[in-house]
């Protein structure tokens, strides 16, 4: 009997999805990818910018000996506020709109940020599909992936009636000046509107008697003032925070996190693979050193239950 013949139903393919990501890039540029975006692409669903993807695996192919980095945002509390502080923003914003009237808001309303500066002007890598004799596709492009961008209502007082409009990205400070903003940078953003830990943290030890107290002295046998030492360095030392009060990881270019450092060479075939992470709002760099020609990128994605891959909310 036709169909008689087949997996017991606890093994039916549920939700069909593309999770093995190809990108082409150029050799000698730094290039950036988007994972929800080219799962849009090649799913033809809406993936969410917002959530913590997971890449299994990744491979490169090249034809030249050299070595690829990949970087990600930093996977830390200081990446996830900064863009829960610009996604509220964002939806405040859009908010005034709802207030006046409706159905502004477009089907496929995200928050969508940009890795960096340099992602800023770079733009994300398109993924790939392939024919026979290493043909490629070209690059799948989507109908319409716009970043967010905020409105400002900031009078910058120079006469202009133009409102000031710019992009935001998570790493590094802001692109242009106060007026004609370009993108801004979430984090550095973040650090500047919050309060910190004061540099000095008074301690309620009366230390500067403690050392001639009579009980204290009940058990310095030493004539080397072992106790005073003691004490003098329980009052010293360890007092201020154990990181850089005044630097948030993130608000400079240089705190991307470095995940895999992948190399290709003759004795390998000319493929390179290293082993997963987690890719913050799917945003990843693409770091080629001593590449001059044309690689590719393959990234193999965790599956699960968001339309077919694993992801987490932030």
């Amino acid at each position: 009997m036709a169909g008689a013949n087949l997996p017991a139903k606890k093994y039916k393919k549920k939700s069909p999805t593309i999770t093995r990501l190809s990108f082409e890039f150029d050799g000698g540029s730094t290039q950036f990818i988007d994972i929800a975006r080219a799962l849009s692409i090649l799913n033809r669903k809406f993936y969410r910018q917002g959530v913590y993807y997971y890449v299994n695996s990744v491979e490169i192919y090249n034809d030249e000996t050299g070595v690829v980095d990949l970087h990600t945002l930093p996977d830390n509390w200081i990446t996830k506020n900064a863009h829960q502080r610009g996604f509220k923003l964002f939806q405040k914003m859009n908010a005034m709109v709802d207030d006046v009237s409706s159905g502004f808001r477009p089907k496929y309303h995200d928050f969508k940020v940009f890795m960096s500066s340099r992602h800023f002007q770079a733009g994300s890598a398109s993924p790939r599909l392939y024919d026979i004799n290493a043909a490629t596709s070209g690059p799948l492009n989507p109908d319409d992936w716009i970043y967010s961008k905020f409105v400002s209502a900031d009078d910058d007082h120079n006469g202009a009636a133009n409102a000031d409009e710019f992009n935001v990205h998570m790493l590094g400070g802001h692109n242009g000046q106060t007026g004609s903003w370009e993108s801004i940078g979430l984090i550095r953003s973040y650090q500047d509107s919050r309060a910190t830990v004061q540099i000095t943290d008074p301690q309620d030890t009366p230390t500067s008697m403690a050392p001639i107290d009579p009980l204290i002295n009940v058990f310095d046998f030493s004539s080397e003032e072992q106790m005073n030492d003691i004490i003098e360095n329980l009052d010293a030392d360890n007092d201020n925070t154990p990181y850089d009060v005044d630097n948030y990881i993130g608000r400079m270019d240089a705190s991307m996190q470095h995940v895999a450092r992948i190399g290709t060479e003759v004795g390998v075939g000319r493929v390179g693979r290293a082993a997963g992470f987690c890719a913050p709002f799917g945003l990843i760099c693409v770091d080629p050193h001593g590449v001059n020609t044309a690689f590719r990128v393959v990234l193999n994605l965790a599956v699960g239950t968001y339309h077919g891959v694993y992801a987490e909310r932030a």
